[in-house]
C-alpha cells in the first residue's frame, strides 16, 4: 500500500471470493476448474491458463466493474486521475469514498524521501 501512495495510485478493494475458481474468459465458477495448484482449466469453455494469472485477470475485471458501477470517473488532461462520485447518477458509498487516492506524496517529497533513504543505507 505504501508503494501505491508513493506513486499516487488509488486502491480498490475487490472481493476475493472464488477468484481462483472463476474463469477469466466466460465467468464460470466451479471448484473443478482448478486442476492443480498451478493449472486452471474451465469445465465450461475449456479456457486454460496458469491459475495465478487467471485469478489476476478475474480480480482486474472485478476492479474495472467496481470503477464503472460506483460513479467514479477518470478526469484530468490524460484521463489518469480518479474523481469519485462525479457522474450524474452516482451513489456516494464507502467504496466510492475509499477509491479516492489519499496521502499522495508530491514529487519533491518523494525525492527528499528517496535521498534520505539512500543516506541511511
Amino acid at each position: 500500500m505504501y508503494k501505491m501512495e508513493k506513486a499516487c495510485k488509488p486502491l480498490f478493494k475487490v472481493a476475493p471470493n472464488h477468484t481462483s475458481q472463476e474463469c477469466a474468459s466466460c465467468g464460470h465458477i466451479h471448484s473443478g476448474n482448478r486442476k492443480t495448484q498451478a493449472d486452471f482449466e474451465c469445465l465450461s469453455c475449456g479456457h486454460r491458463d496458469n491459475a495465478d494469472h487467471n485469478a489476476a485477470i478475474v480480480i482486474r475485471k472485478r476492479a474495472i466493474n467496481l470503477i464503472l458501477h460506483s460513479g467514479t470517473e477518470l478526469v484530468g488532461t490524460s484521463k489518469n486521475v480518479l474523481q469519485p462520485g462525479t457522474s450524474a447518477n452516482s451513489r456516494k458509498t464507502r467504496a466510492v469514498k475509499a477509491a479516492r487516492a489519499t496521502g499522495c506524496l508530491s514529487k519533491k517529497k518523494m525525492a527528499a524521501t528517496q535521498s534520505l533513504e539512500a543516506r541511511l543505507l
